[in-house]
C-alpha cells in the first residue's frame, strides 16, 4: 500500500500518511537506532480533540532538544501558542496537523473546532536520563492527551 512520508526539519520525526486506508504513524529519525520498523499504523479517526506532545534531543546537537505537538486535522484551522504567546506555524500533511520547534520543552495551548488543550511534554530530565541505544543516541520521549481538550470560555 502507497504511504506519503515527510520528514520534519527540526526534530527529523518521520511522518507517514496512507491515503488508501487512512492511516498514519509518526516515528523517530532512522538514524535513532530506535527500531520503529514494526511500528504499528494508528488508523485516523476524525478526532479533533487528540493532541500528543514529544521531545528529544537533536541528533546533530545532543546538547540541543527539539519539541512537536501534532493531532488529527478535520478541516478547521489549528492555531498552537506556545508559553512565551508565540504561535509557530502549523503543517498539514494528509489529515494531521503537526508543529515543531528548536528549544526547551515547551507548554502549548491548541485550538482547533472551538475546543482548546494544554499540552505539555516530558519534563526535561526525562529526556536527558532517556534509555540510549546501541549507537549511543537517546530515544523520543511523548506524552499523548487524547482528553485533555474543553469547551473554550467565551473571553477566550
Amino acid at each position: 500500500m502507497q504511504s506519503d512520508e515527510i520528514v520534519l526539519p527540526v526534530s527529523g520525526l518521520r511522518v507517514e500518511w496512507r491515503p488508501d486506508d487512512e492511516r498514519f504513524r509518526i516515528r523517530p529519525s532512522r538514524h535513532t537506532g530506535s527500531g520503529t520498523r514494526g511500528q504499528p499504523w494508528r488508523e485516523w479517526q476524525g478526532h479533533s480533540d487528540m493532541a500528543v506532545g514529544a521531545c528529544g534531543p537533536i541528533p546533530q546537537d545532543p546538547e540541543a532538544t527539539w519539541w512537536a505537538v501534532w493531532g488529527e486535522y478535520v478541516g478547521d484551522d489549528v492555531q498552537v501558542t506556545l508559553d512565551d504567546q508565540s504561535r509557530p506555524e502549523v503543517l498539514v500533511f494528509g489529515k494531521l496537523w503537526i508543529c515543531e520547534g528548536r528549544g526547551r520543552e515547551r507548554e502549548a495551548t491548541v485550538v482547533t473546532a472551538g475546543r482548546q488543550a494544554e499540552v505539555r511534554f516530558a519534563p526535561p530530565a526525562a529526556v536527558r536520563s532517556g534509555q540510549a541505544s546501541r549507537d549511543g543516541s537517546r530515544g523520543v520521549s511523548h506524552i499523548e492527551t487524547p482528553t485533555g481538550f474543553h469547551e473554550m470560555s467565551a473571553g477566550a
